[in-house]
């Protein structure tokens, strides 16, 4: 959901539920809280990021219980308690509250909320007592991010607020000059709350649509205040809209403009009505089975779902990798204090070098001396800000393949433009894709890039090659295989933290096979490990390296007469 979109469905479920009973609650699969109510329509709190918001759903339709710590929690807080207000605090930001209050006065406690944020892949739910965290449904450690942690007893943070004016407060003079009258660019900019297509919505209603007189003599600026603070006002959750533009959906609280009439607008009482329908939406386009545009864009979808889960991985990593300053830190308190510290100690705590204030306390191995743990601590420190060079490449590569597989998806949704698609997943036929054969993709990264059962393998072209496939491209955890005793290319599995089938590594195996000196043996022999295992040679030329550790395999490799046979 959008701002707006949020705000009308805020307004109508302030109206509708506050000052009812709270029946149950639970949490509905690892994304989704539900809360139920002795009258009036049920509420699913969701934070997918396909579909994150807030949606009055009947009670008979609501989803089925999900078994966790939070639901328990969830539960016994917030069952028996009346609904109070629903409100979005912040203008501009997608973060909705939810108060709740003992009905017996004896029971009165700490004000209990639940917060719904509404951030697309960094979306999340919490639970707070006295504006104290008691459980997040997303947890978010001070390792994965140091500026904004969400961790269960710490005090509740904004997010970081967005730039630009509130869409409700929103005046001439906050109004960015346009360069044309389909210029959503600069509207996006200096207006908080307005999503691409809102904006571009806006920009209709000013210029476009029957609401402006030909006679107005109003400017530019007026005209679209006008339009963004009539649309503004009809978000009181009373009705809906849905605007079908190709195999996309737009959910509206106002009446949408089309561009022409290929595009189809449906109305609804109340708004939850259309929400509800964009909801289920979502899920049954990328179910459809049949055409081919259907399974390109499921491909692109399961894709993209794969790119979002390495993306939290990468978070992950950075958080951690990011300790590299506190660790030299600690070593240079321990060279400082050397003499001080008592032999076989398992930590100690020091003062802060650069503030003598502050103290640190630093965990230490009670076999070695102070001076051992600091080198150990300075050698650590290295390479995990090694590390994080190597993660914001990845993080980079990352977010260009998301870009291109979204506007692939916006060429389908938009033109029904299918080459962008089958560029991405490969020239194969759908009957090829289901059947998992590996395909050639244009790829602009190191190595040639080939698609096995979902999974991507990048195979080196040449030294330089192999050098950037290895040691830029894949990951710590990536799988690494190369022929034993040959040269040849470097091959690249990345797992995204799944496991690898046996169809896949054989076939990354044969790759490797095909690309080395052992290309015209039948069973050659082929090392497989755990890239983090992998090490530069000392001195050596790019693509020479020492692997630490290692097991083989070997694929069956048809005979090499017996191929030119097949190929005549």
């Amino acid at each position: 959901m959008d701002y707006l979109s949020l705000k009308a469905a805020v307004s109508e479920a302030e109206k509708t539920l506050s000052g009812s009973k709270v029946t149950d609650a639970w949490q509905a699969g690892p994304r989704e809280v539900v809360l139920l109510f002795r009258r009036g329509p049920g509420l699913v709190l969701s934070v997918d990021p396909v579909r994150p918001g807030l949606f009055l759903m009947d009670p008979k339709g609501l989803p089925e219980r999900f078994p966790s710590p939070f639901t328990d929690l969830l539960r016994v807080r917030v069952r028996g308690t009346t609904a109070g207000s629903i409100y979005l605090p912040q203008p501009g930001e997608r973060v909705v509250f939810l108060d709740f209050a003992p009905v017996w006065p004896a029971k009165k406690g700490a004000p209990l909320q639940i917060v719904l944020e509404v951030m697309g892949r960094r979306s999340n739910l919490m639970l707070l007592e006295a504006e104290r965290i008691l459980q997040p449904l997303k947890p978010v450690s001070k390792d994965k991010s140091r500026t904004r942690p969400v961790v269960a007893g710490d005090l509740y943070r904004y997010p970081p607020a967005l730039t630009g004016v509130p869409v409700e407060n929103v005046t001439f003079d906050s109004v960015p000059a346009l360069r044309s009258r389909e210029d959503t660019k600069a509207l996006l900019e200096g207006i908080r709350g307005l999503s691409p297509y809102m904006a571009s919505q806006a920009l209709k209603w000013a210029f476009q649509g029957t609401r402006r007189d030909s006679s107005d003599d109003l400017n530019d600026g007026q005209a679209v205040v006008r339009a963004i603070r009539e649309m503004t006002a009809q978000c009181t959750g009373e009705k809906g809209y849905l605007l079908h533009i190709g195999r996309r959906i737009h959910l509206s609280p106002f009446e949408p403009l089309p561009a022409d009439a290929s595009e189809k607008v449906d109305r609804f009482s109340p708004f939850s009505a259309a929400s509800g329908k964009w909801r289920d939406f979502v899920e049954s386009v990328l179910a459809e089975p049949g055409d081919e545009t259907s399974s390109l864009e499921r491909g692109l979808q399961e894709r993209l779902k794969r790119l979002d889960a390495a993306m939290e991985h990468v978070d992950a990593e950075e958080g951690r990798c990011r300790a590299h300053e506190e660790m030299r830190v600690m070593a240079e308190a321990l060279l400082i204090n050397a003499n001080t510290i008592k032999p076989g100690s398992d930590s100690v705590t020091l003062p802060d070098p650069y503030d003598a204030a502050l103290k640190i306390t630093v965990p230490l191995d009670p076999v070695k001396n102070p001076q051992e743990n600091a080198n150990d601590l300075f050698n650590n420190a290295r390479r995990l800000r090694r590390g994080l060079e190597e993660v914001g490449k990845r993080r980079l590569g990352l977010e260009g393949e998301m870009v291109e597989i979204r506007q692939a998806l916006e060429a389908l949704a938009d033109r029904n433009d299918q080459e962008p698609a089958r560029r991405l997943l490969g020239p194969a036929s759908r009957e090829s894709r289901q059947k998992g054969r590996g395909t050639r993709t244009a790829y602009g990264g190191p190595g040639r890039r080939l698609i096995v059962e979902g999974f991507i393998i990048l195979v080196g072209k040449s030294s330089t090659d192999n050098e950037k496939v290895t040691f830029q491209a894949a990951g710590p955890n990536d799988l690494w295989l190369h022929a034993r005793d040959y040269p040849g290319s470097h091959v690249v599995i990345l797992t995204e933290k799944r496991q690898v089938p046996d169809k896949v590594l054989f076939e990354a195996a044969a790759l490797a096979a095909a690309g080395s000196g052992a290309r015209n043996d039948t069973a050659p022999e082929i090392m497989v490990t755990e890239r983090k295992w992998v090490r530069k040679l000392k001195g050596g030329k790019p693509g020479q390296v020492m692997v630490e550790r290692f097991r083989t395999i070997r694929p069956r490799i048809q005979d090499p007469e017996s191929r030119k046979q097949k190929k005549k």
